[in-house]
């Protein structure tokens, strides 16, 4: 099984790539528990909280609040969606700034 640092020492710019997306990640993940935490915590929470995911998650948020199915699910499916929209963009964040892989990349003893 390979390690996290071996597979990104196959890329180029793997380092910078795992920094930008998994920085991007967290993000969603610490503003979706943001939303989460602050609408049930609070009583008088209208649950206006969420536009800070669905600019976070933008601008695929944006394709899916055009979905139909908006009004069918229930809130806690729907912000799972959001954070799977938003988790699927850092994917493609970390395709784009991963770089080019190495054709032959270091392997580390140990």
């Amino acid at each position: 099984m390979t390690s996290l640092r071996e597979y990104v020492s196959r890329y180029d710019r793997g380092r910078r790539g795992l920094a930008i997306a998994g920085a991007y990640a967290l993000l969603v993940l610490l503003v979706a528990a943001y939303v989460e935490i602050s609408t049930r915590m609070a009583a008088d929470s209208q649950g206006l909280e969420g536009i800070y995911l669905f600019i976070v998650t933008a601008p695929s948020s944006w394709l899916v609040m055009l979905l139909p199915v908006a009004d069918v699910l229930p809130s806690e499916v729907y912000l799972a969606l959001l954070v799977g929209v938003g988790l699927l963009q850092a994917w493609v964040v970390w395709l784009l700034t991963r770089g080019r892989r190495v054709a032959h990349h270091p392997r580390q003893p140990g």
